[in-house]
């Protein structure tokens, strides 16, 4: 158990966005087609505290990358951005999901996305021949191209340091719509210390390499545009008062906590310059 973890499962509470959840027995391994799953993944069912059984998307994590998720995917639904429905499955004694994040009389937390029936775009595209991915990504990238949201979506991993937004963390179907997902490696990575934030920092941005490429010069433009203007909407942030702050807490302690959230509100100025480096617009810091 992390020395930090604070976290009681006979003492859980709502987050706001990520609420807790009962992960139920019987969850099968979970591959997406077309890429390599980092970490250890199931699909299986939750049970909600209002007794709905859901399908979702079962991830055992270190405490690190868990409080990475819970709060990288608040912060994203509070900006309007799709995000699947979070939740912080807590699994029985017995349950072989979760091994990473166990807390006490033999319990675990597991992150948990629900199942939104849509693909990855890797699951799409992903070929043998680098050529063929990208002439069939074309056709995606133009209708993400049409969603309002694309620009924030820019700004948002800047913001958070998100350098793993590759064509698996994108799920694109036609009748159940775009989402984002796999927020493990925010904050520069999944188990990023102190020394690592560094609000003037360049991280990568995965979005530059499969989308940018692909985007008219007049769209990268307009994408920048939008994303500066999220530095606007976050002026003020303090990540104290988000929605997950707490559990986020108690998973990775008060001094860790700390540092990310003053590098979250020293990062916000420095927003623009990020997102345009993405799209290959040049904008002052």
């Amino acid at each position: 158990m992390n020395e930090n973890s604070e976290v009681a499962a006979d003492n859980v509470r709502s987050t706001g966005f990520v609420d807790f959840a009962q992960v139920m027995f019987g969850a099968s391994a979970f591959k997406d087609a077309g890429i390599m799953n980092v970490t250890d993944t199931y699909r299986g069912q939750i049970l909600t505290r209002d007794d709905e059984l859901k399908t979702a998307i079962l991830k055992d994590l270190d405490f690190k990358e868990l409080a990475n998720e819970v709060l990288a995917a608040s912060l994203a639904s509070a900006l309007g951005l799709p995000v699947p429905p979070a939740y912080i499955g807590v699994t029985e004694p017995g349950n072989p999901c979760a091994s990473r994040a166990i807390i006490q009389d033999g319990r675990g937390l597991m992150f948990a996305s629900v199942n939104v029936n849509s693909p990855s775009v890797a699951s799409l595209v992903k070929r043998p021949d680098d050529n063929d991915t990208m002439m069939l990504l074309k056709p995606i990238v133009e209708e993400l191209a049409k969603q309002p949201w694309l620009g924030e979506l820019y700004g948002f991993d800047a913001w958070v340091a998100n350098v793993d937004r590759n064509i698996g963390n994108l799920l694109f179907a036609t009748g159940t719509g775009i989402w984002i997902i796999d927020h493990g490696r925010c904050f520069t990575g999944p188990a990023w210390t102190q020394a690592d934030l560094v609000a003037t920092g360049r991280y990568r941005n995965r979005l530059g390499e499969w989308v940018t490429p692909i985007l008219p010069r007049a769209e990268c433009k307009r994408l920048a545009d939008e994303a500066a203007a999220l530095a606007i909407r976050l002026r003020g942030f303090d990540a104290r008062e988000a929605d997950g702050g707490q559990i986020v807490i108690n998973l990775i302690g008060p001094s860790d906590f700390e540092a990310l959230s003053s590098f979250l509100s020293e990062r916000v100025p420095h927003i623009p310059r990020a997102a345009a480096e993405a799209l290959n617009e040049s904008r002052i810091a």
